[in-house]
């Protein structure tokens, strides 16, 4: 199974013109992923999409006052169920930051694969338009919310998307459940800012739990590998094969 994550800068697409399904269409033809988890896309995704196979959940209405984008999971002929609550008390999730946390259950040939855990950790503001709290603090406040996953899915969890800071290691909150990063040991370059030729940073991610990381059989990512990404994106993606 090829798993990928990549930011679709779909406000900026919208404002330059460029139509969501050629960022689908760039992904399909350069990826090749089985899962896909886009962060900033349009939601809904484009019909066509769902014509080549696709299976996709999305927070609602998308992240709440950004115009109708947020998180995608996707699967391409597999089985994706949103999840909105977990646990027999039915813990609520995404209640925190709304939209910075997509959750969904992926089968694959009618078994279950695991839990797929979509994160985009915006910097936020308040009514004002001033900046509030910051992104690594945002994922140390959604510790709960990552407890409940993990232990609905039995540890079988992957966490990807864009956090919207530089880490050179599994952050705290998601090391405290065991994940790993399969990267570890690359420096994949995944975002470069439009304002600053010199603003080349890793923002996007993908960790999992080890029984994942061990099936891991090839990786790929970033503007190295993927440097035509930036002719659509301000991002660029990873990719990783796993052996299910």
């Amino acid at each position: 199974m090829r798993v990928a994550t990549w930011n679709l800068n779909t406000w900026i697409n919208r404002k330059n013109g460029i139509d969501n399904l050629v960022l689908w269409n760039w992904a399909d033809t350069h990826l090749a992923a089985d899962l896909v988890i886009f962060t900033e896309a349009a939601t809904p995704p484009p019909r066509e999409v769902r014509a080549q196979g696709w299976n996709v959940v999305h927070r609602p209405g998308g992240f709440p006052n950004r115009s109708s984008w947020g998180t995608l999971i996707a699967g391409r002929n597999m089985r994706i169920e949103l999840l909105t609550h977990v646990g027999k008390k039915k813990y609520e999730l995404d209640t925190k930051f709304p939209g910075s946390l997509t959750a969904a259950d992926v089968w694959v040939n009618d078994e279950y694969f695991a839990c797929v855990v979509g994160l985009y950790l915006p910097y936020r503001k308040d009514a004002k338009k001033e900046f509030i709290g910051h992104p690594s603090s945002d994922l140390v406040a959604l510790k709960k919310d990552f407890e409940e996953i993990l232990e609905h899915c039995d540890a079988s969890l992957i966490v990807a998307g864009d956090l919207n800071d530089i880490h050179k290691r599994v952050p705290k909150p998601l090391k405290a459940l065991g994940l790993v990063d399969p990267f570890k040991g690359y420096d994949h370059i995944t975002f470069r800012q439009d304002w600053n030729d010199n603003g080349l940073f890793r923002m996007d991610y993908i960790y999992m739990t080890p029984n994942l990381q061990s099936c891991v059989t090839a990786r790929s990512g970033g503007m190295d590998d993927f440097p035509d990404a930036f002719n659509v994106s301000d991002h660029a993606p990873l990719l990783v094969e796993i052996d299910v």
